[in-house]
């Protein structure tokens, strides 16, 4: 009886840590990721009512990631062993692995309104504290930083009031990982 009741908190424990992890990610908060976690573990913290999309960098040439991009300059030969696990939600968010191991978590945000726009930016603030902040005309690059991770939050104003979006989260180890993976 002792050790039903063990697995049982065990499995409830899975179960609530499950639902906050994909609440988290459907909701734009950034989880602390454990960078270089094994593909098959971080698939199954993805949303199961969300479609998944698994691709490679040659499935799709037109694929546009700046830490990729980061990676294959160090290494081209690296592009063989790159796998994008694509959420399909709002936003679209790309897991990309290197080896199988998770590098790099990538948000798209697409076209966002000022309201959107301020609600990322106060999330990441409060998460990783206050960014460096790059401008270049209507074209903004917001860095944050933890303990393991960076971020880097592109927008890109747009005539209209609204902005296009993308947050980059990778690990602060990303070349010592590249060099030892």
């Amino acid at each position: 009886m002792k050790k039903r009741v063990t697995i049982g908190r065990a499995m409830l424990g899975l179960i609530i840590l499950y639902t906050l992890l994909t609440a988290a990610i459907a909701h734009g908060n950034a989880p602390d990721y454990e960078w270089g976690a094994q593909l098959g573990n971080v698939k199954k913290t993805l949303p199961s009512d969300k479609e998944l999309v698994q691709f490679t960098p040659r499935d799709d040439p037109k694929y546009e990631n700046k830490i990729m991009s980061y990676i294959i300059a160090i290494d081209n030969n690296l592009i063989d062993k790159i796998l994008i696990v694509r959420v399909k939600s709002q936003p679209v968010i790309d897991y990309l692995f290197v080896s199988d191991k998770l590098y790099t978590v990538m948000e798209n945000w697409g076209e966002v309104d000022q309201k959107t726009e301020k609600n990322i930016q106060s999330r990441l603030a409060s998460q990783f504290g206050e960014p460096l902040v790059q401008k270049d005309n209507n074209f903004y690059i917001y860095s944050f930083k933890s303990d393991k991770t960076k971020v880097l939050c592109y927008v890109m104003k747009l005539s209209d009031g609204k902005s296009k979006c993308k947050v980059y989260y990778y690990t602060k180890q990303l070349f010592k990982m590249l060099i030892t993976g």
